[in-house]
């Protein structure tokens, strides 16, 4: 990658990528996890309230941005992170799905028939996801200038490596 914002496209795939192993940590064996089950971290409204200020506070230190427009920049990351992680869940779905009739017992023509519209789906919802990262990195890079866009790809790294450091002594 070599254009000026493949550092902030891989900043905000990594994200994903920690939201995506949080959500990994939930068991796998029920279908639906135990009523009385803790939620995963990214799942937790105190951990995401706590991720959000600490976002803010960092942009708004290393950006010199006022406390609002950091906020605003922490709200709208966010958001991209639960637009993210409820399509990376849709499409974790839709590969389930591709699995279980893959290895059903119908014909290769039958299969073909029924997996249309599953393989449909998921491309869409991969266009989506692809058009949702775009729109996010316009819009936390808006109105910056080239130092601070530069300043921001940084402190992303730094909050994306620390989350990956925080999901891997969770585990």
């Amino acid at each position: 990658m070599t254009r000026p914002e493949a550092p902030l496209m891989k900043s905000a795939l990594l994200l994903g990528l920690c939201a995506t192993l949080g959500l990994a940590q939930a068991p796998r064996s029920p279908q639906h996890p135990p009523r009385n089950a803790p939620p995963s971290r990214v799942q937790d409204p105190r951990f995401m309230a706590r991720l959000f200020q600490w976002r803010a506070s960092r942009i708004q230190s290393v950006l010199g941005l006022p406390e609002d427009r950091a906020r605003m920049m922490a709200e709208k990351w966010g958001r991209w992170d639960r637009e993210h992680m409820e399509r990376g869940q849709q499409t974790a779905e839709l590969r389930r799905q591709f699995h279980q009739i893959l290895m059903g017992p119908e014909a290769e023509d039958e299969k073909n028939v029924r997996l249309k519209p599953v393989v449909d789906g998921y491309m869409t919802l991969r266009r989506a996801q692809e058009a949702g990262r775009k729109q996010f990195e316009e819009d936390i890079r808006a109105g910056l200038s080239p130092a601070q866009q530069a300043r921001l790809i940084l402190v992303m790294e730094e909050i994306q490596q620390k989350l990956r450091e925080g999901l891997k002594d969770a585990r």
